[in-house]
């Protein structure tokens, strides 16, 4: 019993316990017998040297054999002992081998968790949006509602004016903003950088309108116009001492820069801005009350005129920074239904050129759609103070 408690504590394998038990139960018949064989070698050593010599020779065979069934079982042990030194190892790596599967197998379930968590949140977003959009949705079928309501009162009201015999036409179509609208302008061109505006309105695919005047560049409102956008007018000289001076001499600069407009182009263009705006003050050092004058003049002769809400203030110096460009547009703009941006496209204003990109793409961010300034266009103008 010793024994085999021995053995499988030193040979882990079946196989070599058996075999080294084996080896050891002959071993020990075998010394069994050279033992008793040595008893009667001894019992006759009286006799003659012959029959002396007779036992002495098997006693020296059976030496040899004992010695190589020790020195076979040693090599077995040697032999079991480096086995069973490897299988250990082995059990070694594999228990590693497990241990980091395990480890694997339990961050792939933490990532996974984390997975489905990040998910539930991300359909929780979207569910928000959802109910965000509808709700907006309400809201633009609303203010739909509310638009076509007085579309038709005006129309009404049209219609009653007719019945009553006035031939006055109204001022300038009502048209219904049902969507974000941005509308770029550019005045006191068309310039040097004229073309690389309009190469970057085509690139993005957008819409503008330009407030030109009398410069040499003026040949440029033919492909103005043949891309798409709004040729207006910005008077021909935009001397404020000359066209603030008088009503006539406000519409004589208008009329021949109307005049010059139409050598390249077979349009009688009616969008106007005013030189400083409607709400400039610099005009009452020429004329009192020239503004409110000219405001509503301009009207009478079907004119339409657009201030802006919108002030890149590039006009504060020649090649302001793209950044201060960009922080006005920022923080000014994108909170009006209808954004009216005002730039300038003159020589000096290549950092215009630059910003006008990011001025673009900041609007598609913010949801807005691009057009020209037209006659039918809701009026964006400032309150007149001369």
């Amino acid at each position: 019993m010793a024994l085999s408690i021995f053995l499988s504590k030193i040979f882990p394998s079946p196989f070599l316990k058996n075999f080294v038990g084996m080896v050891y139960f002959w071993s020990k018949r075998v010394y069994n017998i050279y033992i008793t064989r040595k008893r009667d070698v001894s019992a006759v050593k009286t006799k003659s040297y012959k029959k002396k010599e007779k036992h002495t020779r098997p006693d020296r065979a059976m030496r040899w054999v004992l010695f190589g069934v020790i020195a076979f079982l040693a090599v077995a042990l040697v032999c079991s002992a480096i086995f069973g030194v490897v299988t250990a190892n082995k059990n070694k790596q594999l228990t590693a081998s497990n241990v980091s599967q395990q480890q694997l197998i339990s961050q792939y379930e933490q990532s996974a968790a984390s997975t489905d968590t990040l998910l539930k949140e991300q359909q929780s977003k979207i569910t928000d949006l959802e109910s965000k959009t509808a709700s907006q949705d309400n809201a633009i079928q609303e203010y739909q509602q509310d638009i076509s309501e007085i579309t038709s009162n005006y129309n009404k009201l049209v219609q009653t004016k007719k019945q009553s015999g006035s031939t006055a036409a109204p001022k300038y179509a009502i048209s219904a903003v049902t969507e974000k609208t941005c509308y770029l302008t550019f005045d006191d061109g068309p310039s040097d950088n004229t073309l690389k505006v309009l190469d970057i309105l085509k690139q993005y695919n957008v819409k503008a309108t330009f407030f030109v005047m009398g410069t040499g560049k003026l040949s440029y409102v033919k492909r103005i116009h043949e891309e798409g956008h709004t040729v207006a007018l910005h008077t021909y000289s935009h001397t404020y001492s000359d066209i603030y001076r008088s009503q006539k001499a406000y519409f004589d600069d208008l009329n021949r820069i109307s005049a010059a407009v139409k050598q390249y182009i077979d349009v009688d263009p009616k969008v106007i801005r005013f030189p400083g705006g409607s709400s400039n003050t610099v005009s009452k050092s020429y004329c009192t009350g020239i503004m409110t004058a000219l405001s509503q003049e301009t009207l009478n002769q079907g004119y339409v005129y657009f201030d802006w809400n919108v002030d890149s203030t590039d006009a504060s110096g020649n090649n302001v920074s793209v950044s201060k460009i960009m922080h006005n547009i920022k923080t000014y703009g994108g909170r009006n239904k209808q954004d009216v941006v005002l730039m300038h496209d003159t020589g000096s204003k290549n950092t215009t050129v630059q910003a006008l990109p990011q001025i673009i793409e900041y609007y598609i961010d913010k949801g807005y759609t691009f057009a020209p300034l037209t006659t039918s266009t809701p009026q964006v103008k400032h309150g007149v103070r001369n």
